[in-house]
């Protein structure tokens, strides 16, 4: 290979992994929690992992080569959900939604970005802990980012709310 060949693959190579250095440090400061898993990662560079259950869920956050995310978590609390996919989505952005999430009823709720090739799946449980499933695939990571920090937050806010009131 020629050395300005080489060279400019060395630079392509700096340049992605700082990329994928900053996903990670974004990821993990919109989820309290995340941090790199213990086991290898088998599907992607890097593999994320979360175990909080009934509080931010828990599961694993991948980023792969291109730099998109995938979030797998179980374990959240319905309202968590349904404030942070409506804060940052809207109202009756998912399929089957007809109002606000919280509004809404146990169940499955999609939405395909065809801009971007994302997916996304939230599952409101009707599970005697009141806890459902978010699993979004192939989403740019500010996306995942925004959705993430926005689960934070509005599980810290009803989290403020619960102490205020008890």
């Amino acid at each position: 290979m020629k050395p300005t060949v080489m060279n400019a693959l060395e630079a392509w190579k700096e340049a992605s992994d700082s990329l994928q250095e900053s996903a990670v440090n974004a990821l993990r400061l919109a989820l309290p929690g995340l941090d790199h898993t213990k086991t290898p990662t088998y599907c992607c560079p890097v593999m994320l992992h979360i175990d909080r259950p009934n509080d931010l869920g828990a599961g694993r956050v991948c980023v792969d080569d291109d730099t998109r995310a995938t979030v797998e978590l179980d374990d959240v609390p319905n309202a968590v959900i349904a404030e942070a996919v409506d804060e940052v989505f809207g109202i009756a952005w998912f399929d089957h939604a007809d109002g606000p999430l919280e509004d809404e009823g146990p169940g499955t709720y999609n939405y395909d970005d065809e801009q971007t090739g994302a997916e996304y799946e939230v599952v409101l449980g009707g599970n005697d802990a009141n806890t459902g499933r978010v699993f979004v695939a192939y989403v740019p990571v500010p996306y995942a980012v925004e959705l993430l920090d926005a689960m934070s937050t509005a599980r810290e806010r009803q989290q403020r709310e619960a102490a205020a009131t008890s």
